[in-house]
């Protein structure tokens, strides 16, 4: 399991609301879902976890875990 599963559980919903279903607090396998963190090459800061919705299952937006 990815360290970002660990860094992204006690941090507050990204989205509160599921765009496409409605559902409330939509979190499904926050932190084990990414993508590459550059994009392009050039662009090193992008966020890189995705927010999977819990009712339909489909990918909602992407966060980052914090930088502390």
């Amino acid at each position: 399991m990815p360290i970002e599963c660990k860094l992204l559980r006690r941090e507050p919903h990204v989205i509160e609301k599921c765009p496409k279903c409605g559902t409330l607090a939509p979190e499904f396998m926050r932190g084990q879902v990414q993508r590459s963190k550059r994009f392009l090459w050039v662009l090193w800061r992008r966020p890189y976890c995705a927010v999977i919705c819990h009712g339909c299952k489909e990918i909602i937006g992407w966060e980052s875990p914090p930088n502390k």
